[in-house]
C-alpha cells in the first residue's frame, strides 16, 4: 500500500531528527566537581602542623588564612576527617572531587588513596589534579603512574570511558604546549586511547590553543576575570560564560568553573595588589551559579572545597558556617536535573 502524504512527511522528520538526537545523547554526563586539598597536617596526627601557619586555636587564627575552619585545623590523612568531608561533599549533591597531587612520593599521593574509598562509599568520583611536573617525561612518568595505579578502582572520574586525569596550568607554564604534546605521545605509545586529558585554560586565547591538545579545559584562576564588582554585572557574567563554554565547542566535555570568594592577600609570595572576591552574604556565588548553569556546560567545577589559603573554600568556617555547602545543594538539584 502507498504510504499518504502525513507518514511520509512523519518519517522524514523522524529520519531528520535522528543525528540531532545523536548528537544530544553524545554529551557526557552532567558531573558538578569540586577542587579539593589533601596537604593539611597537624602536630597530633602528622608530628608537625602542614599548611596551617601558625594556629591560633583559642583565638581561632591562622597566620596565612583569612577563614577559620568549624572544628578548627584538621589532618588530611585522617580517616575520621576524610569520611566527615565526603559525607559534607555528599550531601550538598556535588558528585565528584578533584584532588589536589603533588607526586608518587607526597603524603597527598597517600591521601588520594584513603580518598578514594571514601568517596567511592558515598557513590562520588575522584581524578587527580597533577600540580608539579619538571618536564615531559615527568608528566608520562607521572600520568602512567596515575592510569595504572588508580584507573580502575571504581570511584574513578571517567570520561569516553576512560579514566579522566587533569592537570594544573603549571604544567602548560613549565613544558609549554610542545612539551605536553611529548609527553602526550609518550604515554599514548604505552597506553594508547586509554586516558581522557583535562588541562587548565585560563583565557579564551588559551582555549584556542591548547583545545585540539586536550579532550577538554577549565579555568581555575577565575579570580582575575572576576575580581571586586565585576562578578556582580548580570550581563558581565552571562556573557563570561557563554562565551567561556561556546569557545569550548568541539572538545569532548565542556566545563564552566564557580567560587564563593577569593582572598589571598595573606600568602607571603604573592606581593602586589591582589584580586579579592568578597562573599557579600552569599550572594556572588549564588548569581554565579545561575550565569553557569544557563550556559549549559557539561560539568560546573567549583574553586574550592578547601583551599583555605586563598579563601575559596566551601567547607564550613566560622565566619560563613554552612552556607556555601547549603547553596551547592539547592543549585546542583537545578543543574543536575
Amino acid at each position: 500500500m502507498m504510504p499518504n502524504r502525513r507518514h511520509l512527511l512523519s518519517g522524514l522528520t523522524a529520519a531528520a531528527l535522528l543525528p540531532f538526537r545523536a548528537l544530544a545523547q553524545a554529551r557526557p554526563r552532567k558531573e558538578l566537581l569540586v577542587f579539593y586539598y589533601g596537604w593539611y597536617g597537624t602536630k597530633a596526627h602528622s608530628g608537625q602542623d602542614l599548611h596551617w601557619l601558625n594556629p591560633d586555636t583559642a583565638h581561632e587564627r591562622i597566620a596565612d588564612a583569612p577563614n577559620y575552619p568549624v572544628g578548627g585545623p584538621y589532618d588530611s590523612l585522617d580517616p575520621d576527617v576524610i569520611a566527615h568531608q565526603m559525607a559534607q561533599i555528599k550531601a550538598a549533591g556535588i558528585t565528584g572531587l578533584i584532588v589536589s597531587w603533588w607526586g608518587q612520593t607526597d603524603r597527598t599521593n597517600d591521601q588520594l588513596r584513603r580518598v578514594l574509598d571514601a568517596a567511592g562509599a558515598q557513590g562520588l568520583k575522584v581524578t587527580a589534579y597533577v600540580e608539579q611536573v619538571a618536564s615531559a617525561e615527568g608528566v608520562a612518568e607521572d600520568t602512567l603512574y596515575l592510569y595504572r595505579t588508580y584507573g580502575r578502582h571504581p570511584a574513578w572520574l571517567r570520561l569516553d570511558n576512560k579514566p579522566v586525569i587533569m592537570y594544573f596550568d603549571r604544567l602548560m607554564q613549565d613544558i609549554g604546549l610542545e612539551g605536553w604534546q611529548k609527553a602526550r605521545a609518550l604515554i599514548e605509545k604505552q597506553v594508547p586511547n586509554a586516558i581522557s586529558y583535562i588541562a587548565t585554560a585560563n583565557t579564551l586565547k588559551e582555549i584556542k590553543a591548547r583545545k585540539g591538545a586536550f579532550d577538554g579545559l577549565h579555568i581555575y584562576s577565575q579570580q582575575f576575570e572576576g575580581a571586586e564588582s565585576r562578578l556582580i554585572p548580570a550581563l558581565w557574567r552571562a556573557k563570561y560564560y557563554s562565551d567561556w563554554v561556546r569557545a569550548q565547542k568541539g572538545a569532548k566535555v565542556t566545563t564552566a568553573t564557580i567560587l564563593p570568594g577569593f582572598d589571598d592577600r595573606l600568602q607571603l609570595d604573592r606581593k602586589g595588589k591582589r584580586p579579592v572576591i568578597k562573599r557579600e552574604d552569599g550572594k556572588p556565588f549564588r548569581d554565579l551559579w545561575n550565569a553557569a548553569i544557563a550556559a549549559k556546560p557539561d560539568w560546573i567545577l567549583i574553586v574550592s572545597f578547601n583551599e583555605w589559603h586563598e579563601a575559596s573554600q566551601i567547607e564550613p568556617s566560622t565566619a560563613f558556617g554552612t552556607r556555601e555547602l547549603e547553596t551547592c545543594r539547592q543549585m546542583s538539584a537545578k543543574f543536575l536535573r
